[in-house]
């Protein structure tokens, strides 16, 4: 029983610091041109690459887009920069 509750305290306190450790910018990271493989075929559409935050660094930086297949009855929702009191943060992108 002991080590159940240490466990999910252990679980607990994880996911609290994980959620605390997002990242905040002065302002947005400038666009950076990246490079666009050729569609594989006509129905592909290409994602943006995120924004990920690295602890270490305290900054952002770029991933990889990539083509793939719109997903059947869902739209992609680009990620955007969001403004909040402290600073700029990555909302990434998701499908609806």
């Amino acid at each position: 029983m002991k080590k159940l509750i240490y466990l999910i305290s252990f679980a607990g306190a994880v996911l609290l610091f994980n959620a605390c450790s997002a990242g905040y910018v002065s302002i947005e990271p400038a666009y950076q041109e990246v490079y666009r493989p050729t569609r594989p075929g006509d129905s592909y559409i290409w994602i943006e690459g995120n924004w990920y935050w690295n602890n270490r660094t305290r900054s952002y930086y770029r991933g990889d887009g990539y083509w793939t297949m719109p997903r059947q009855g869902r739209n992609y929702e680009r990620g955007h920069w969001n403004k909040a009191r402290r600073g700029y943060h990555w909302v990434p992108g998701r499908w609806q």
